[in-house]
């Protein structure tokens, strides 16, 4: 029985963001307390600062214009890197994709825009035999050198893995980004005690990837996976929803896709599948919540260029838990197109409100949605307008999916099983 489990929420706790992996760590933090008493465990959220964890009770209320700021550095940054390389030789050009880059500006631009004063009474001195699981994004500002302390301090270190897409398909990320998670695996496999991925698909992959080209001696029994959970239904309020946002749901046939914008997720499918409806004059609405990522420039332009942008076409940015609920219960079906992923929430989410899914065809979409979605084939560019044409959306019956709490309850018992 370890003394104390630690959660490493840094980057969600500094940068205020509420989308993809932020969104799970919060939900996991917030059912902490039920967890730590059922389980007669001690599980503390902590944040790290100059190279000392503390405690913390809520995510700070981050002012939206700081990441709007953050967001604007990292535009100009990236475009003023884009014009070096275009410019300087090969060999300047990868100091440039250094990880250790990323690391000092992810860091700096945090301490500058988002860091908390914090309460001295809250630093926390972690203690043999405890455990601190990497719960968040760990490789974008990884401190080695405190891992490392915490090893020689036998502090057992569980990291959770979300996916290794930039790796096995760094043909959907930005060269930063698949330097940095290579760079992460080839430096903290020394320092981890035990791997829990958010589905068996990612396990399998994060196994196989460290066994052939980092440690070909690691032991299965490192390895793990737990699922990650859904209960919106418990907060959900149809009265806070904007009637702004009632208003695009007017029609009857809306089709939803729910993702961060960039190529892996594949939107562009997608509206080559709804040009073709809306030339048919099917009476159909596409409506995409979720924010602009990266190498998406001319996908938006086609989007907000397009003849039916804002009549049968909407991109839908900054949307709260209240109106996403109330898109998965007033469209017709989701549509999930993504080439890979890691675990698909929304899939989950829009079985939860007895929504249709109409996912392609990949394994990790068949191990969450079994039988209980329609699939598409993404090398048949009319594979998923045949189901929409056809009618053949599969109706969804009784589902039944673990909340936020049995998903918590289930990190924490995995994380002391394998360390």
């Amino acid at each position: 029985m370890p003394n104390k489990i630690y959660l490493d929420c840094t980057h969600t706790y500094n940068s205020g963001l509420n989308t993809g992996i932020q969104r799970v760590v919060k939900n996991i933090v917030k059912n902490i307390p039920q967890v730590s008493k059922e389980l007669g465990v001690e599980v503390i959220p902590v944040v790290s600062i100059s190279n000392q964890y503390y405690s913390f009770d809520a995510f700070p209320d981050i002012n939206k214009k700081n990441n709007q700021l953050k967001s604007l550095l990292k535009f100009f940054y990236t475009k003023l890197r884009a014009l070096i390389v275009f410019i300087l030789p090969s060999k300047l050009n990868n100091i440039l994709y250094h990880p250790n880059i990323g690391i000092f500006l992810n860091k700096l631009t945090d301490k500058i825009l988002f860091s908390k004063r914090v309460d001295s009474d809250n630093l926390v001195f972690l203690k043999s035999d405890d455990i601190l699981i990497l719960l968040d994004t760990t490789w974008l500002n990884n401190n080695y050198k405190q891992l490392d302390t915490l090893n020689q301090k036998n502090v057992k270190i569980v990291a959770v893995i979300y996916d290794i897409i930039p790796i096995t398909h760094p043909e959907f990320c930005t060269l930063d980004l698949i330097l940095s998670l290579k760079d992460w695996y080839k430096k903290a496999t020394k320092q981890i005690d035990g791997y829990i991925a958010i589905s068996n698909s990612v396990n399998e992959d994060t196994y196989a990837y460290i066994k052939e080209n980092i440690n070909p001696n690691i032991e299965k029994q490192k390895f793990d996976y737990f699922y990650l959970g859904t209960n919106f239904s418990t907060e959900y309020d149809e009265k806070k929803v904007p009637n702004s946002f009632k208003e695009y749901f007017k029609n009857q046939n809306i089709y939803l896709s729910v993702s961060t914008i960039e190529p892996r997720k594949n939107h562009s499918y997608i509206l080559d599948t709804f040009d073709i409806l809306w030339s048919n004059n099917e009476d159909v609405t596409y409506i995409m919540i979720g924010r602009i990522g990266w190498n998406t420039e001319s996908l938006i332009k086609r989007i907000k260029s397009h003849k039916e942008y804002n009549k049968r076409l909407f991109l839908l940015e900054d949307i709260d838990d209240n109106s996403l609920v109330y898109a998965y219960k007033n469209s017709k079906a989701l549509i999930f197109a993504s080439h890979v992923e890691g675990f698909g929430l929304p899939i989950i989410e829009s079985l939860f409100y007895k929504l249709p899914v109409l996912a392609s065809n990949t394994p990790i979409h068949r191990e969450i949605a079994n039988e209980n979605a329609s699939y598409f084939d993404l090398s048949d560019t009319h594979s998923l307008l045949s189901i929409i044409k056809n009618k053949n959306i599969k109706p969804v019956n009784d589902f039944i999916w673990q909340d936020w709490h049995q998903s918590t309850k289930e990190l924490i018992l995995k994380s002391k099983e394998i360390v």
